[in-house]
Formats: C-alpha cells, structure tokens, sequence
C-alpha cells in the first residue's frame, strides 16, 4: 500500500480528533490518491497557497436518482438472540416503526434490485438507503418523494460532502421553515441538485434533516412548533399486527403490545425480567438512575450534574448504565434523551434516528478498483424515538448482534474496501479482528482500529491475507454487547 502525504506535530493530531469538513482526516484510504486536481485535504505544495480552491469542472454527466422515503415495521434482532452475550430478546423487544430510504426507477416506478457489488447501490431495504454513486465532475439529481405513511411527518434529503446552494441543502431551520425542500411534506416530492467537486471525492453521509418531531407516547411542548405538534399527532400507533410486514413476516403480537384508550402503550420488558425504567414520571429507582437530589457518576459530557431537576441524569444514551437488563449489561432504556428544559420531548433528526440516512460515495479516475466493497452504517436508538423498545441499541445497518448485522465475505487475494460512516450521539472505535490497514491519519500508520464519529467516515482499503471466521465490531463495550458487532468470514 501507499504512503499517504504526513502532516507533522500538532496540526495533524488536531485534524485527525476534530475532523470538521475534511472528513478524510477521519476517512479515506492510502490508495485514494490526490487526484490530478488538487484535493481541499490535501496537503499544499511547497510554497503554494493554502487557501487556493480547486476548480469545479463539469464533464456534462447528470446522474439521476429517483428516492422515496418510507416508514415500516423493523426487528432489529430477527433472529432472538445477541450470540455473543447469549441473551434471548422477543420481536417485543426489538421491533420499532422504522424510516428508510429507497432507491426506484423513474417516476418512482418500482423499487431497485439489490445490488452488493463494489459499484452496486446496495441491498436497497432501507436502513441504510441505497448507495449514491457519481464522480468528480457529475452532477446529482436527486427525485425525492415523502412516502412516510406511518408517522406522516416532513422529510429531507441532506448530503455531506458534493457542493450545493441553499435551496438545495435539505436543512430546516426555524428561522426559515418554508424553504423548499427543507420538510417535505406526506406525499409530496421535491428534487435537489449537488454538484460533485473535485475535492468530493470520497465517502459521506447523506440523511433526513427536517424539522423536530414529537415521537409517538410523549406529549408535545409547548414551544414545539405548529407543524410538530399536528405531525405528532397524526402519527400512528407503535409497532403491531397492522404494520407491513418485514424481514420474513409480521411480529407475533405486535412489537408494543396494546395500548389504552388514550394511546399510552404497554411498556415492554427488558431482557431478564422486569419492566423499563419510567422517566415520565415513574419511580426513579426504576429507571436504574439516583434518587432525586443525588448524583448520577455515569454522567456525559454536557449534561450537568444530576440532570435538570437535581436527581437522575435522564440523557443517558443506548449501552450506558441505567437500567439493567438481568443480564449484567447495565443497558438502559434511553427514553429521555435530549428532553431539556425549554424543549419538551421533541427529537431534532428524528428521521436519521429511525434509520433516513445513507453513504454518497464520489469517485475519480485514481480511485483504485476493488472485488469486494462493504457499506456499514454505525448508530444508535434509544426508547426516546422508540418507545417500543425494550432497550436501547447500538447498531450496524439498522440490525443489532452477530448475524443479524450484516455478514461480510471476502477469499484471500481480493481487494477489499469498507465505507463506513457513522451518525447519532455516539463516537466509537471500528475494529476488525485479524486485519491492519495503513491510516490516513498520519501520526497512526498501520491500524486495526480507528475512531469515528457523528457525520464522520472512514474509507478502509487492504488486500486480504488472512482466512478465517472473524468479527468486526466497536470497540466501545457497552456499545459491543449492545448490538455493534458483526461477522466477518474470509475463504482461503
């Protein structure tokens, strides 16, 4: 493999923790080398100017995309068991009303075949939605219709990474909130246009970014805006037999159990018995948390201490203390994160979190060719956006534990490439067992495991030398034991 361009001393390690737009200093591989048009992360030549841009240069190629955004009843643990921990889950436990991204043809005619190759769009079921690939010099176009039949809310598209202006930006904000294609409504549709730069080539996200929503079981605020209230409460019931069925069939039961006539739902069981905690107004020692007036120690960065009212930190997040499972995990169920004061229980990108998200890859002729390419997507859930949860998730692809997240395969000999991106509140650490790869960070060298965090991605990119059955996973552990693991089987 190639040695990549180093940037000494501080400058370097600052770039590679903080990322900013130059997602390669968190991404990218040795073997995406400068293009002959000088790279917006690259480094200058000697004595040129740092600040010179590179030139956006059209080659008349427009490629279209026709995407629907939809909702549907997802079991994030189809097959009941986390393999490594050797805990059973129900369908209960893991079902949510999910949001997906999918790719069709023209007019939204019909939805694409999947398609796993290194050029391929992917599985097209979803989370994560189809892979958006173009080069250096296309332009994007990107047919977006909101088929959100479930919760019936306002969809954006956002990408990371091409160039835009702002009525293309897919970003809504209150100050602005009529802005074409900033919340597309139920049923609706709207099309972007992104221009791929020459320093775009790379891998990065693109998701939902609409306005807040209220999900279904909590009350709006009062200062939720108009829109969020009246989406909220059009929206439908939690999971159940109604649904559409996904992964092989309809949940037994229905994923929320039944709830009563003013909507509240039964609230599911955490593995090992016993209810979750109630943060809307449950006994605090049930949610795993402090008495009132005491500290919660398993606090994060911004949360203050003890939480707003002086007793438990409510903003815990999937995998981090709480209430635990029977199982010795301490995973919580997340319900209020983000609910501050001033803000009620509405959830910013609340669509991203129910799984609108996906990679927009961007190549150029120096992007090397590969046999095997994989796409894994890092994030998170907690009962705050889906209530029928049992507990919270970490996830890769929208699925939780070994074999049901996906089961990536490679022989010895192939060129192999893994486009990884992550979103959420979370930072983790990917990790594959039995392989290194050479870091674009230059004060690391070779690696087997790199940080990655919310927006970022990282582009992988070896031979494969080495046969076995491994895993991939975060090396986070309370991220790990709460679903971010996968397998990975390489034939000789």
């Amino acid at each position: 493999m190639r040695e990549e361009n180093r940037e000494p001393g501080r400058r370097s390690l600052i770039r590679g923790l903080v990322g900013g737009g130059t997602v390669a200093a968190l991404t990218g591989s040795t073997a995406l080398l400068p293009p002959p048009v000088a790279r917006a992360d690259s480094s200058p030549a000697p004595g040129g100017d740092p600040f010179t841009l590179p030139r956006f240069e059209p080659n008349g190629r427009v490629r279209e995309f026709w995407i629907q955004a939809e909702s549907f009843e997802h079991n994030a643990v189809p097959n009941g068991t986390d393999a490594m921990m050797g805990r059973p889950f129900t369908p209960e436990q893991t079902t949510f009303w999910a949001l997906g991204y999918r790719a069709y043809t023209p007019d939204w005619g019909s939805p694409l075949d999947p398609d796993l190759g290194p050029n391929g769009i992917g599985a097209n079921s979803g989370i994560p939605g189809p892979v958006l690939r173009a080069e250096a010099g296309d332009v994007i176009r990107v047919h977006f219709r909101n088929n959100d039949e479930h919760y019936r809310w306002p969809h954006s598209m956002h990408p990371h990474g091409v160039v835009y202006d702002r009525d293309n930006d897919g970003g809504w904000l209150a100050d602005d909130e009529k802005r074409a294609g900033s919340a597309v409504p139920y049923g609706e549709s709207f099309t972007y246009t992104w221009y791929c730069h020459p320093s775009s080539v790379g891998t990065w996200p693109y998701h939902d970014h609409s306005l807040p929503q209220t999900p279904p079981g909590a009350d709006p605020s009062p200062g939720a805006p108009a829109d969020a209230r009246h989406a909220t409460r059009g929206s439908r019931s939690q999971p159940g037999r109604s649904g559409p069925e996904q992964d092989g069939g309809a949940v037994p039961g229905g994923a929320a159990g039944s709830g009563d006539a003013a909507g509240n739902q039964d609230r599911p069981r955490h593995p090992g018995g016993g209810h979750d905690g109630d943060h809307d107004g449950g006994r605090p020692e049930d949610a795993g948390g402090s008495l009132h007036g005491g500290t919660d120690e398993a606090q994060h960065p911004g949360h203050g201490d003890g939480g707003q009212d002086g007793g438990t930190d409510e903003a815990q997040h999937p995998g981090h203390g709480g209430q635990d499972d029977g199982h010795g995990t301490g995973q919580d169920d997340g319900t209020a994160g983000g609910q501050d004061a001033g803000h009620g229980s509405m959830v910013m990108e609340i669509g991203a979190e129910l799984g609108l998200f996906g990679i927009l890859v961007v190549t150029d002729q120096q992007t090397p060719a590969v046999d095997r390419e994989f796409v894994i997507f890092l994030h998170d859930l907690n009962r705050r956006s889906a209530r029928s949860l049992g507990q919270g998730l970490n996830m890769f692809n929208g699925r939780a534990f070994v074999d049901n997240t996906p089961t990536c395969t490679a022989k010895v000999g192939d060129r192999v490439r893994w486009r990884i991106a992550c979103l959420g509140e979370e930072f983790h650490v990917f990790h594959i067992h039995g392989h290194r790869w050479r870091s674009r960070q230059g004060y690391q060298g070779w690696v087997d495991s790199q940080i990655i965090g919310p927006s970022t991605t990282l582009t992988i990119e070896y031979t494969e030398d080495n046969p076995g059955d491994w895993i991939y996973h975060c090396h986070v552990t309370h991220h790990m034991t709460g679903g971010m693991v996968g397998r990975y089987l390489v034939t000789p």
